[in-house]
């Protein structure tokens, strides 16, 4: 028996994509721009002397199986995915949506399928390719740091690359995990009926130039400002589709509004939010116990977090 076993780390999007232009392709419209975390990860193992395809939790899963078969067919095409037997596990398990598990999940796996079928050292930028076939976010999750997703022209073109780390910006986060029901894929799909979806991929564009020159330029109030900025037109889009799809729960903007009562306060704290209803606050390091103490006040858990590296074969 062969076993490997990797870990990867959940990402914030700091500008997020929404909407693909290609899905085969998972290519999304427009740039986008993430952060790794630390205190949030995917485990996985996989085993060349079983079958079976992707175990999730311990049970089977279909949907991993499909996209990562993509994966797999790029790295060896007569490859099949339940060739393998492969365990993957969230840390800390939970449902929450919006939280980035399946970036994780995806560059995970994709670096151990790499690993079983090519065998030699990856470049990451370009295995960032293969990883985007199970989720664009999965890209910018198996560089690490602070990554960009660049949205080309084609398969070729659209790639991640770390451009930054803690040594730039130093930036903490408290996560803090919630429950939904909607599923990403049904976000994506929905905002392309948005009147306001042009508008968004043009100022999201613009605004990933501006996110990493304030990253370079170690501005955490900038960042924390763009993103807040990033976050409530990305929902506003979502809200504005033809269903009217609301992502946000009571319990999401209970946590918005203290955030905002703890910046009145002096305290450095920006939410932050993907397709879920999940909520990022980004600090500093001399804040973020008082954030994360803050939000345990109002009954949620939260989980201090820094920046996170690339997806690493254990």
């Amino acid at each position: 028996m062969v076993q490997h076993r990797a870990v990867a780390y959940t990402m914030q999007a700091l500008v997020k994509y929404h909407g693909l232009k290609d899905w085969k392709l998972r290519l999304p419209y427009h740039d986008s721009i993430s952060v790794n975390t630390t205190s949030m990860k995917t485990e996985a193992a996989i085993d060349d002397s079983r079958k079976g395809g992707v175990f999730i939790e311990g049970k089977p899963n279909d949907s991993a199986n499909s996209r990562l078969q993509a994966v797999v067919s790029r790295l060896s095409p007569s490859a099949r995915v339940t060739d393998f037997r492969i365990d993957s596990r969230n840390i800390p398990s939970g449902k929450a949506k919006g939280i980035g598990y399946s970036s994780s999940a995806g560059a995970a796996l994709t670096l151990l399928s790499h690993r079983v079928l090519v065998g030699s050292k990856p470049d990451l930028p370009q295995l960032s390719k293969t990883a985007r076939l199970f989720a664009a976010s999965a890209s910018r999750s198996l560089v690490g740091g602070f990554s960009r997703l660049y949205a080309g022209k084609d398969d070729d073109s659209t790639y991640a690359e770390r451009f930054a780390d803690a040594r730039e910006l130093d930036l903490r986060m408290v996560i803090v995990p919630l429950a939904s029901r909607v599923k990403t894929e049904d976000a994506h799909k929905e905002v392309l009926s948005s009147p306001f979806f042009a508008a968004r991929v043009e100022s999201a564009q613009k605004r990933c130039d501006l996110m990493q020159k304030a990253i370079h330029g170690n501005d955490l109030d900038e960042v924390g400002r763009l993103a807040e900025r990033d976050t409530l037109e990305l929902h506003a889009l979502t809200m504005t589709g033809e269903s009217g799809m609301v992502i946000m729960t009571e319990d999401t903007i209970r946590i918005i509004r203290r955030v905002r009562e703890l910046r009145n306060e002096g305290v450095r704290a920006y939410f932050s939010m993907q397709t879920g209803p999940s909520v990022f606050i980004n600090t500093s390091e001399q804040d973020q116990d008082n954030v994360k103490k803050a939000i345990e006040k109002l009954g949620y858990k939260a989980y201090p977090s820094g920046v996170g590296g690339e997806a690493t074969i254990l």
